[in-house]
């Protein structure tokens, strides 16, 4: 690799305090403005009263039987006025939808839901400072992906095969039939452009919609996706979950190790993009071994690991294999996410039991009542799974029913549609190399990068963490963006993330389409967006990733 000049920035441990290039009491950067949109839609107001949306019949539209099970004013979250309707599609999908009364803008929005879902809330993802989202230009609606559950890692539902059909798609698609119908009878018109925003399970509904409904959704917006969902569910979570027990049920490595050896990472690696700012830009780059904080003689003391500890460690990085090496997923937990293990795979406390971390949950929740077309006996848990060729072959008899893996987007392209994936490069929960594997594929499918850039494009943040957060900037506005891709044909060329320290903007960089990266001019204070320029790699990325699975669409 070329020799690369170096500049360094204040250690990560300041929390990125302005550097010296910065007058005192000076903000590190300068605010960050989100580019308007060029259409402004006229609103439109209702054409009759909320409480009579109970006793409309959307069925006809939706192709199921739908009921209202209420319909009454309420505020939305940012604070305007909505008429808040409520319904169930049959069997059981709950849904929400929630109507402007005086800000209406002919746009709506539908969002995704986290886990294995369950319950009813409208989240959106990815729109930090969005206008149409705080100033109710949005109708919006979600629902609870047609079942109730014991919280977002309960699987049990999947004991009712109809309940695990609504969970890989039917719910969504009628959702938004059920939504654009009352849209119409509210208004009295249609949505002049359908939006879907989500992240983790709610990227992977986005993704399914665009391969199977691609008329839906004008517009998605389909972040940290759990789309490779059997493989992810069925192997890299329970993976996870049981790298930190020994056979007696004791935790190994302690979320105390995890500040050690994130700091070794950083020291490591932080410099390999060229700049030392407490980020990888790319973790892939990083050929960081554990082994380097192996305690001498084995002695175990709060700043090394023990041998055992440092198997833990890697096969954390490696993510789940079988015996013989093969990969039953792309990819494993990525450098620089140390920090949010603790919970995500590792105990808080020594103490703790294995079925405390949120991987143990949804893994055991899968592998129990979703992993397997004949579900096994209720004593089996996710300590009975083999990482093996013929379970991965079982597993995957289903990954065509669950899964948002086709790369085949061409209706999708056909109908105008307009897709942004995005993903953080520090996700602990989901490997941000299945993303780039999936979108590598899409390219392969759809004629290469350039014919895929006119329709579907990837933005890879550095150091954020699953669905956000992080210790890099981590906040950004990617739905303004895609509103005017979709609206006024102007594809998005840069998104500018922020990171804030006690409300105060202390860094801004901006993240270009992948596989471009930022890079630093060389001049200007580093956590000033305006100093950085894209760069395309300096050799093209491998991003075929190797696993014993494939992408390859849907067989329902």
């Amino acid at each position: 690799m070329p020799s690369r000049r170096v500049l360094r920035a204040a250690p990560a441990a300041v929390a990125l305090m302005a550097l010296p290039l910065i007058a005192a009491g000076e903000p590190a950067t300068k605010p960050v403005t989100v580019e308007p949109l060029v259409v402004q839609l006229p609103v439109l107001t209702p054409r009759m009263d909320c409480a009579a949306l109970a006793g409309v019949d959307v069925s006809a539209e939706v192709g199921a039987g739908t009921g209202i099970t209420s319909a009454g004013a309420a505020t939305a979250t940012p604070g305007y006025p909505v008429c808040d309707v409520k319904g169930v599609i049959a069997p059981q999908i709950q849904f929400e939808v929630q109507l402007p009364t005086q800000t209406y803008r002919q746009r709506y929005l539908q969002t995704g839901c986290g886990g294995l879902c369950g319950s009813l809330a409208i989240r959106v993802q990815a729109a930090e400072g969005c206008v149409p989202v705080t100033d109710g230009t949005f109708a919006m609606a979600s629902n609870n992906q047609g079942h109730v559950g014991g919280g977002t890692a309960d699987g049990n539902f999947g004991t009712d095969p109809q309940a695990r059909i609504d969970f890989a798609e039917r719910a969504d698609h009628l959702t938004a039939l059920a939504a654009k119908a009352l849209i119409t009878t509210f208004y009295g018109q249609r949505p002049r452009f359908s939006y879907w925003d989500g992240c983790s399970q709610g990227g992977h509904e986005g993704l399914t919609e665009a391969q199977r409904y691609p008329e839906d959704f004008d517009g998605i917006l389909a972040g940290a996706p759990a789309s490779i969902t059997t493989e992810l569910n069925a192997f890299n979570q329970p993976w996870l979950a049981r790298v930190d027990f020994d056979a007696a049920g004791r935790v190994i490595l302690p979320a105390t190790k995890l500040a050690p050896l994130h700091d070794a990472v950083m020291s490591a690696c932080d410099g390999l993009d060229g700049l030392v700012d407490g980020q990888l830009d790319d973790p892939r780059t990083c050929g960081f071994d554990p082994g380097r904080l192996a305690c001498p003689g084995d002695t175990d003391t709060p700043t090394c690991l023990t041998r055992a500890q440092v198997t833990v460690v890697r096969k954390i990085y490696s993510g789940a294999v079988t015996d013989r090496g093969e990969h039953l997923y792309p990819g494993g937990q990525p450098y620089g996410s140390e920090l949010a293990w603790a919970g995500w795979m590792i105990p808080f406390t020594p103490a703790a039991p294995q079925n405390s971390t949120v991987a143990w949950r949804i893994g055991n929740g899968w592998v129990k009542y979703l992993a397997f077309d004949r579900n096994p006996p209720l004593s089996f848990s996710l300590n009975d799974l083999a990482f093996d060729r013929p379970t991965f072959q079982r597993v995957r008899q289903l990954a065509g029913f669950y899964d948002a893996i086709d790369p085949d987007l061409s209706a999708f392209r056909r109908a105008g549609g307009k897709l942004i994936l995005w993903h953080g490069w520090a996700d602990q929960a989901i490997p941000p190399t299945g993303t780039v594997a999936y979108y590598q594929a899409v390219q392969d499918r759809m004629g290469g990068l350039t014919a895929t850039q006119q329709f579907a494009r990837l933005f890879m943040f550095p150091g954020v963490l699953h669905c956000g957060g992080g210790t890099a900037p981590n906040t950004f506005d990617l739905l303004t963006p895609l509103m005017n891709w979709v609206e006024n044909s102007t594809a998005p060329t840069k998104v500018v993330a922020t990171q804030s320290n006690a409300g105060t903007i202390v860094r801004t960089r901006p993240v270009f389409p992948y596989p471009l990266a930022a890079r630093y001019t060389g001049t200007g204070n580093i956590n000033d967006a305006t100093n950085f320029v894209a760069t395309p790699p300096e050799r093209p990325n491998q991003d075929h990733f190797p696993w014993l699975g494939r992408f390859e669409g849907s067989h329902r």
